[in-house]
């Protein structure tokens, strides 16, 4: 019994997805069990009794962590930033669009279990695996593996002191540019909550001259406003 279990073949699609895997996250996964998880989207259920087989609460886990990850990794690089600043920069690199890009980058729509005909939803399947991926290593390997590989896709995929050196306090810009104007500024910030999101957020509208301009949303308000702020500049010509 005991020898049959050392010399017990390997499955060949376990081993080439280990090695896949490998390829992207940059070490050897130990329990594949998490990964397979992670690239299994929910409309590859057949039955209800599967509903805990798939990506969605790695993907709730892992969104936490990138969101840390981002927070400690901008904190530690510009000490001298505002809190609106940050949050700003942090939106940006943990958006949907671009955790989509990078899950896009990394390939991870070969690996991915979906249901077919869903060809308009890949980009936000792939990005939502992107983040069930980073769950799947922090039940693996731990906090600082997840650290090390979002760090490294941060590096690799996103030109930080560029966003930094263009970004401003937008909400400040607004109500100063509003004042000079002399128009009138309505900024509307709420709890939000849509079926799609994990946690309640933040949703900022705002009003120019009684016209609806601009939204935004965060998982604080002050990162809702900021998004907010910044499409009604674009929205008056000023970003």
């Amino acid at each position: 019994m005991f020898l049959s279990f050392l010399f017990k073949k390997k499955n060949p699609k376990d081993e080439k997805l280990k090695r896949q895997l490998e390829e992207i996250i940059g070490f050897k996964p130990k329990e594949l069990l998490y990964y397979k998880m992670a690239l299994r989207h929910s409309s590859a259920n057949k039955k209800q009794k599967e509903i805990r087989y798939n990506n969605e609460r790695l993907e709730f886990l892992g969104d936490s962590v990138i969101s840390t990850v981002a927070s400690a990794m901008l904190y530690e690089k510009y000490p001298n930033a505002p809190e609106g600043i940050l949050s700003v920069l942090r939106s940006m690199l943990v958006s949907r669009k671009s955790l989509n890009r990078v899950a896009s980058e990394l390939g991870l729509i070969r690996l991915m279990q979906y249901k077919e005909g869903r060809n308009n939803e890949i980009k936000n399947i792939t990005g939502n695996s992107f983040e069930a991926l980073v769950g799947a290593i922090y039940f693996d390997k731990g906090y600082s593996a997840c650290e090390i590989f979002v760090n490294k896709i941060f590096d690799k995929y996103f030109d930080v002191a560029n966003l930094m050196k263009h970004n401003t306090d937008y909400k400040s810009r607004l109500l100063q540019y509003s004042q000079k104007e002399k128009f009138a500024l309505v900024i509307d910030t709420f709890e939000s909550m849509e079926a799609c999101e994990k946690l309640y957020h933040f949703e900022t509208e705002i009003c120019i001259d009684g016209k609806f301009v601009a939204t935004g949303k965060g998982w604080t308000k002050k990162e809702a406003e900021q998004m907010a702020s910044l499409s009604a500049l674009k929205y008056l010509g000023r970003e």
